[in-house]
C-alpha cells in the first residue's frame, strides 16, 4: 500500500505595484487642470498613489491570512496521516499475533483458545511459527521525500492540533548537507527524530514468522539454545492436533523427557542428536556434544527442529536458521539456495520473503529490519506444566488411544465373513501363490478397537452405497457414493494397486447390495484384463475397452440416453430424485467405473462433456463415476472434480499430485508402502491411512452366487449391431425418423434395406430409401465392402414394395444395353409408369471399360435417368469404389450416400462420411447412411436361374446379345472389314459367294449377275438360275453373295455400299465406331462391343444397327424370327442369392446373355 504526504501550502507571492494605477489619474489630473487652471484638480492626482498603496496592503494582508490557514489545514492532515500510519502498524501487529501466537502468549494464557489445535498441515500454505518480536514489513511505502521527518508529537493540543509549525523544512535542508553514512547513523538513533519513511515500512515490536515446515535450526550455546527450541515445540503442539503432528524423534538427555509426555509423541520415540549436514532422512551423528535434533511427522512431510554450536553442524533440511547471540537477542540467518549449508546476510535489509502473501490484507512477513530478533525463552518447568495439561486435553477428546498399525495384506474373504448371507455360504477359496496368513489384524473375532458395524459392511438400506473396502488404524474402512460422493475420483500410478482397489470396491459393492439397487458399467482402456473378473457378477452391465475404439464410442455415446431415459423414468414415477419414495424399486443405481481415465477422453473425442454432465446432474439420477488416472490435476477438469467429494490416492510421484487431490502430500510418502496402501479423504476432511483388500476369483464367485438372478439387468446400451442380419429382421423395428423429410406420395415405394444403430437414443431402426422423397442411392464401397449384397438386399425390397427391378450388368454390352432400354422406357410416352429401380454394381468399372465416345454416350443415358427418371417412376442406385469421377452425374442428384468399409480414413471422409464413424475393422455390410451407423441386411434366398415359376413354367431364357447373322440368298450383302482378301477367302470356304469391292465394275447393282458367283456342288450357278427365269433365293441352290472390302474402299464405292443397303445387311467387322458412322453416315454411336472374336455390327435395310456374330451361319434356326427383326425382349431368370462380396468385384446378378435391343427389364 502506498502512503503518500499531504501537500505542502505554497507561499504565495508578493502583490505587484500598480504602476498603471499610480499613473493614471496623474495623467488625467494635469489634463483637467491645464483645461481648468484650478488648483482643485491637482488634488485628483494624490489620490491615485493612495488608492495604489492602500490596496497592495490589503492584498499582503489577505495573502498572509490564507498562508496561515492552508498552514493549518496542512498540519490537520498531517496528524490525520500520523494517526492512519499509526493505526495500520498497529493492526499489522495483532494480524501477525493472530495467525500465530507466541510461546509466552500460550504459557501465559493470552493465546486465544480458538486457535489450539486449529492448524491444518495438509494445505498448500505454509504453517507459521514466530521466532520472537522484531521490526517486520508493513507493506506500505512511504512515496514522499524519504528523508521528511514526523512531527513532533508533545507539540498538540488536546484535539490533536500543532500548536507549533516543526522545521521540517530547515531540517530536511541540514540533513542535506550530512553525508549519507552520517544521516543512516543518525536515523537509528532513537533519540533522533523519525523519519516517515521508517514509520510507514517497519512494524515494531511484532512477531516475526517463519514457515516450520522447511525446518528450523538454532546455533549457539546449549543454555542459549534450549529454552529458544523449546519455545518452537510449545508453539507446534499448540497449533497441531496430536493426529496431525507426531513426534518421530527426541533429542537424548532426561532435560527432553517432557517430549514423551505429549500426546504428540510417536510409538516407539527414538532418540537422535544433530550430525554435521546430513540429510533429513538419515540418522544425525551424535559425537558433538549440545548438538539436538528433534523430528517431526507433519502432515506427510518430515521437519527438522535442529539445534547445534555451529552452523556447519546443522542439518541441509534446515532452512531457517536462528544465531542466538545472548537471552535477549538472535540473529535471522538465511539458507543459500545454491549451497548445502546456511550463510549469513550480507544485508539488513532482505529482499526474499519467508511466507507469501495472503492477499486478505494481513502484511507479508519477512526478515526483520536489522536481521534481529527478540526470542521467547520458555523454561523446563513451563513446557512439563504445558505437557501434562494437553495430554489430560487429549484424553478427553479420545485423541489419545492406539492406534493399530496397518497390516500389509488384508484378505477380502475376512470383510465378510460376519455379514450374512454370507456367513452361511459354503466357502470358494482359490489358493494363491505366496499368500501369507489370511487374516489381517483386528479382524478376528473380538479383536479391533471398531464395533461389529464398523468391522462388516453396512446394513441394506435406501440411499447408500457403501462398501467396505480395506482395513484402517481403527479398523474397517467403508466408503460411500452416496454419502460422500457422489463421485469419486481415484489416483495412483502404475503398480500402486488401482485395478485391485477398484476390483475390491465393486466386490463389496456387490456384496453389500443386489442388482435391484446397483449395477456396474466398467470402462477399462488398458485392455479390459483387470475387469475381467467382475463380468461373473450379476451387478456387472458390461466391459468397454479400448480394443474396440468404435464399441467403446458407441457404448459411451448410450450413456447421453440413459441420462434422459432416467429423468423419463423419473419424471412418470412422479419422483424428484432417485432416492424420492416414488422411485422405489424403479431404477438401480448406475455406478461408471473409469479406469485410465486419461487414455480414454484421449480416444474419444467430445467425452468430456458427457462425464461433466454425468457429474452435475448424476446424484439426482442414480449415477456414479469412480474415474481412475494418475494424474487428476491434469486429465480431470475443474467442473468435475469439483463434483467428486470422494476421493482416494494409492502412491503418486509428486507432491503436487497428492496435494491437488487430498490437499496433503502423503500419498506421495507411500514408496516404501506395500502395495494397495491407500489414503481416503471425503467433503474436504483429512485424509486417512487404510489397506486396500485383496480379492480372488473364489471372493467373486461367492459374492455372485449369493446374488445370482433369472433375470439379467437392464444395459444401459443394446448391443452393437452383429455382422449379419436376416431380411425378415427388419420388419420387426421401426423406420428411422428423419425431421424435415417430405411424406412419400401414395404408391410411392419405400425400400428398407439395414438395420441402424442409435446408440445416443438406446434404440435401433431400419434404414428405408424412398426413391420419391430421397432421389437416387448411391453405394460406395471398397473391395469386399458388401456393395454387391446391399444391392441384392435393395432388390429383394423392391419387389416385395412391388417395384420392377433392373440388373445393370458390369460388361460394357450389357450396362449399354440396360441403360438404352431403360432411357427408352422413359422417354417413351405410352410405356409404363410403374416403379422402376434400376441397380448398377461396379457401374464405374463399367463405364472405365468403354472406349471415349462410348463413355460419353452412356454418362448421356445415365444423366437422362438421373433427371428424368423420377418423373417416370425410375429410381437409380448405383454401387461404386468412389463418389467421385464417372459417377459424378449420379452423386450431384443422389441423396446421403450408403457408405461401406473404405480403405481409409481419408477416402471415408471424400465420399460424405464423418470421421468418428471411419472404422477400419468394419466386416462387410457395416457402414454409414445420414450420419448413423448401419449394418446391410442379407437378402433373402431365392430360386436358381433353373427353378420353375410359381405357375409351373420355366422362365424364358434370355436371347444371345450378338446372334450369329444369316445372310439370305436372295440380296447382296456387304462386310466391311480391313483385311478383304483374307475375308473373300474365308467367305468362299463357307460356300458363300464373295468378291471384293475393289473388282465390282463401275455402274453395277444388285439386280444385275453378281460377279463372284461361283458353281455349287449341283453345278447351277446364279447366273444361270437367273438365265433360266429362276428367282434368286427361292432355288435350293440360291447362295449367298457378299461384297468385302476394308473401310477406303467402301468410302470410294459410296454409291455401291448405299445400293446394297436398300436391299441387304452390311456387316462391319474389326472396325471401330468412328468408321461405322463415318461410313453409315449416322451420328448415333453403335452399341460397344465384346472384346470376343468375331463380334460385328449389323446395319439392316432399314437402318437399325445392331450386334451380331461373323462368319455368317450357313443355315437359320427353325425358330428364328423374320430377318430384320430383333427377338423379342425376355424377362431375366431369377437369380440365386450370392453371399457377401468377396474381394474381387462380380455382377449382380451373373450376367446373363442379351438380345441386341435394349432389354434387361424384369418384370
Amino acid at each position: 500500500m502506498d502512503i503518500s504526504p499531504p501537500p505542502s501550502p505554497a507561499p504565495a507571492p508578493p502583490p505587484p505595484f500598480p504602476v498603471l494605477g499610480v499613473a493614471a489619474p496623474l495623467v488625467v489630473s494635469v489634463a483637467v487642470w491645464a483645461v481648468t487652471r484650478s488648483p482643485y484638480a491637482l488634488l485628483f492626482a494624490a489620490l491615485g498613489p493612495v488608492v495604489a498603496v492602500a490596496g497592495v496592503a490589503d492584498q499582503r494582508i489577505s495573502g498572509r491570512r490564507s498562508a496561515r490557514r492552508a498552514e493549518r489545514e496542512s498540519r490537520a492532515a498531517v496528524v490525520r496521516l500520523l494517526a492512519e500510519v499509526r493505526a495500520r502498524v498497529a493492526a499489522a501487529r495483532v494480524a501477525l499475533r493472530s495467525r500465530a501466537p507466541s510461546a509466552r502468549e500460550i504459557l501465559d494464557g493470552g493465546a486465544n483458545p480458538a486457535l489450539l489445535w486449529r492448524a491444518d498441515p495438509g494445505g498448500d500454505g505454509p504453517l507459521p511459527m514466530a521466532l520472537g518480536t522484531g521490526e517486520v514489513p508493513s507493506g506500505m511505502v512511504w512515496r514522499g521525500d524519504p528523508e521528511a521527518l514526523v512531527p513532533d508529537a508533545d507539540a498538540r493540543d488536546g484535539h490533536g492540533t500543532l500548536l507549533r509549525r516543526p522545521l521540517l523544512r530547515s531540517v530536511r535542508r541540514r540533513t542535506r548537507r550530512v553525508p549519507a553514512g552520517a544521516r543512516s547513523a543518525a536515523a537509528a538513533s532513537p533519540h533522533d527524530p523519525a523519519r516517515w519513511a521508517d514509520l510507514v515500512r517497519w512494524v515494531p515490536d511484532a512477531p516475526v514468522l517463519v514457515s516450520v515446515t522447511g525446518g528450523l535450526g538454532l546455533r549457539g550455546a546449549p543454555a542459549l539454545v534450549a529454552p529458544v527450541l523449546r519455545g518452537v515445540v510449545v508453539q507446534l503442539v499448540h497449533a497441531l492436533p496430536p493426529d496431525d503432528l507426531r513426534i518421530a524423534s527426541r533429542p537424548a538427555g532426561p532435560e527432553w523427557d517432557w517430549l514423551q509426555r505429549l500426546p504428540h509423541a510417536a510409538d516407539g520415540l527414538r532418540e537422535e542428536r544433530a550430525g554435521a549436514d546430513r540429510p533429513a532422512t538419515e540418522p544425525i551423528a551424535t559425537g558433538e556434544p549440545g548438538a539436538w535434533a528433534i523430528r517431526l511427522a507433519l502432515g506427510g512431510r518430515e521437519v527438522v527442529l535442529a539445534a547445534a554450536p555451529l552452523v556447519e553442524s546443522l542439518p541441509a533440511a534446515c532452512r531457517t536458521v536462528l544465531d542466538v547471540r545472548s537471552p535477549g537477542t538472535a540473529r535471522i540467518l538465511a539458507a543459500d539456495p545454491a549451497s548445502d549449508g546456511p550463510a549469513a546476510l550480507g544485508s539488513a535489509e532482505p529482499a526474499a520473503p519467508v511466507l507469501p502473501a495472503d492477499g486478505d490484507g494481513v502484511p507479508v512477513p519477512r526478515l526483520t529490519r536489522t536481521g534481529l530478533v527478540r526470542p521467547d525463552l520458555v523454561s523446563l518447568t513451563e513446557v512439563e506444566r504445558l505437557a501434562d495439561e494437553l495430554a489430560d486435553l487429549a484424553r478427553r477428546r479420545g485423541l489419545a488411544a492406539a492406534r493399530a498399525p496397518l497390516p500389509s495384506r488384508v484378505p477380502f474373504a475376512d470383510l465378510l465373513a460376519a455379514e450374512p448371507p454370507f456367513a452361511e455360504l459354503p466357502a470358494v477359496d482359490e489358493p494363491v501363490a505366496g499368500d501369507p496368513a489370511r487374516s489381517a489384524p483386528g479382524l478376528a473375532a473380538g479383536e479391533g478397537s471398531g464395533t461389529a458395524r464398523d468391522r462388516v459392511p453396512h446394513p441394506r438400506r435406501p440411499g447408500t452405497l457403501a462398501a467396505v473396502i480395506g482395513v484402517g488404524h481403527d479398523g474397517p474402512v467403508s466408503v460411500d457414493l452416496v454419502a460422500d460422493g457422489p463421485h469419486a475420483v481415484v489416483a495412483g500410478t502404475t503398480g500402486s494397486g488401482k485395478s485391485e482397489l477398484l476390483v475390491t470396491w465393486m466386490t463389496a459393492l456387490a456384496a453389500a447390495h443386489p442388482p435391484e439397487e446397483v449395477t456396474v458399467l466398467l470402462v477399462d482402456f488398458k485392455g479390459g484384463a483387470a475387469f475381467d473378473p467382475l463380468l461373473v457378477l450379476p451387478h456387472a452391465v458390461g466391459l468397454v475397452t479400448d480394443l474396440d475404439g468404435q464399441g467403446a464410442r458407441r457404448a459411451l455415446e448410450s450413456l447421453r440416453a440413459e441420462i434422459r431415459h432416467r429423468e423419463r423414468v423419473l419424471r412418470e414415477a412422479g419422483a424428484r430424485d432417485v432416492d424420492d419414495p416414488a422411485a422405489a424399486g424403479v431404477l438401480p443405481r448406475l455406478v461408471i467405473v473409469v479406469d485410465e481415465l486419461a487414455a480414454l477422453l484421449a480416444d474419444q473425442d467430445g467425452l468430456h462433456e458427457v462425464v461433466a454432465d454425468i457429474a452435475a446432474r448424476g446424484r439426482s439420477l442414480g449415477m456414479h463415476l469412480v474415474l481412475c488416472t494418475q494424474r487428476p490435476a491434469g486429465v480431470v477438469r475443474d467442473a468435475v472434480l469439483a463434483n467428486c467429494d470422494l476421493r482416494l490416492s494409492l502412491r503418486v510421484n509428486n507432491e503436487a499430485d497428492s496435494r491437488a487431490l487430498l490437499g496433503t502430500v502423503e500419498a506421495a510418502r507411500l514408496a516404501d508402502a506395500p502395495a494397495g496402501r491407500c489414503l481416503v479423504g471425503a467433503h474436504g476432511a483429512p485424509a486417512r491411512p487404510f489397506q486396500v483388500a485383496v480379492t480372488t476369483a473364489g471372493d467373486l464367485a461367492r459374492v455372485a452366487a449369493a446374488h445370482a438372478t433369472p433375470v439379467p439387468v437392464r444395459r444401459p446400451w443394446l448391443d452393437p449391431l452383429p455382422a449379419s442380419i436376416p431380411f425378415a429382421a427388419l420388419d420387426a423395428v421401426p423406420p428411422l425418423s428423419r425431421r424435415g423429410s417430405a411424406i412419400p406420395a401414395s404408391g410411392a415405394p419405400a425400400i428398407p434395406f439395414a438395420l441402424v444403430d442409435l446408440p445416443a437414443e438406446q434404440r435401433r431402426a431400419k434404414a428405408v430409401w424412398c426413391p420419391a422423397t430421397d432421389g437416387h442411392l448411391l453405394v460406395v464401397g471398397g473391395p469386399g465392402s458388401g456393395r454387391s449384397t446391399c444391392l441384392r438386399t435393395i432388390a429383394a425390397s423392391a419387389a416385395v414394395a412391388g417395384a420392377e427391378v433392373v440388373h445393370v450388368p458390369s460388361d460394357a454390352e450389357g450396362c449399354w444395353d440396360a441403360v438404352a432400354g431403360v432411357v427408352a422406357r422413359i422417354r417413351d410416352p405410352h410405356g409404363p409408369r410403374d416403379p422402376l429401380v434400376v441397380l448398377a454394381d461396379d457401374l464405374d468399372v463399367a463405364v472405365s471399360r468403354l472406349g471415349p465416345e462410348h463413355q460419353a454416350a452412356l454418362l448421356e443415358g445415365l444423366t437422362a435417368i438421373v433427371r428424368e427418371g423420377p418423373h417416370a417412376g425410375v429410381a437409380l442406385a448405383v454401387a461404386g469404389r468412389r463418389a467421385g469421377g464417372s459417377l459424378q452425374c449420379v452423386t450431384a442428384a443422389s441423396g446421403p450416400p450408403v457408405i461401406l468399409p473404405l480403405p481409409t480414413r481419408q477416402e471415408h471422409v471424400l465420399a460424405g462420411g464423418e470421421s468418428r464413424l471411419f472404422d477400419a475393422r468394419a466386416t462387410p455390410g457395416a457402414g454409414e447412411w445420414r450420419g448413423e451407423r448401419i449394418q446391410v441386411a442379407t437378402p433373402p434366398e431365392v430360386e436358381s436361374a433353373s427353378a420353375r415359376r410359381a405357375d409351373g413354367s420355366r422362365a424364358p431364357v434370355p436371347a444371345d446379345p450378338a446372334p450369329r447373322v444369316f445372310l439370305p440368298g436372295d440380296a447382296v450383302h456387304a462386310l466391311v472389314t480391313p483385311s478383304s482378301a483374307a475375308a473373300v477367302a474365308r467367305l468362299r470356304e463357307r460356300g458363300v459367294d464373295a468378291v471384293e469391292a475393289a473388282l465390282i465394275p463401275p455402274g453395277w447393282c444388285a439386280d444385275q449377275p453378281f460377279p463372284g458367283a461361283a458353281s455349287d456342288g449341283v453345278g447351277f450357278s446364279t447366273r444361270a438360275a437367273v438365265g433360266h427365269g429362276v428367282p434368286v433365293g427361292t432355288g435350293r441352290a440360291a447362295r449367298p453373295r457378299v461384297v468385302v472390302g476394308d473401310p477406303d474402299a467402301w468410302l470410294m464405292r459410296g454409291p455401291l455400299l448405299a445400293d446394297l443397303r436398300r436391299a441387304g445387311h452390311v456387316v462391319l467387322e474389326g472396325c471401330t465406331a468412328r468408321d461405322a458412322r463415318t461410313l453409315l453416315r449416322v451420328r448415333e454411336v453403335p452399341p460397344p462391343l465384346a472384346p470376343i472374336p468375331g463380334r460385328a455390327w449389323l446395319v439392316t435395310s432399314d437402318g437399325d444397327v445392331r450386334r451380331c456374330s461373323w462368319p455368317p451361319a450357313t443355315a437359320p434356326p427353325p425358330d428364328a424370327p423374320v430377318q430384320g427383326e430383333a427377338p423379342a425382349a425376355t424377362a431375366l431368370p431369377e437369380e440365386a442369392a450370392a453371399p457377401a462380396e468377396a474381394a474381387a468385384p462380380a455382377a449382380l446378378p451373373a450376367d446373363p446373355p442379351r438380345g441386341a435391343q435394349p432389354a434387361g427389364i424384369s418384370r
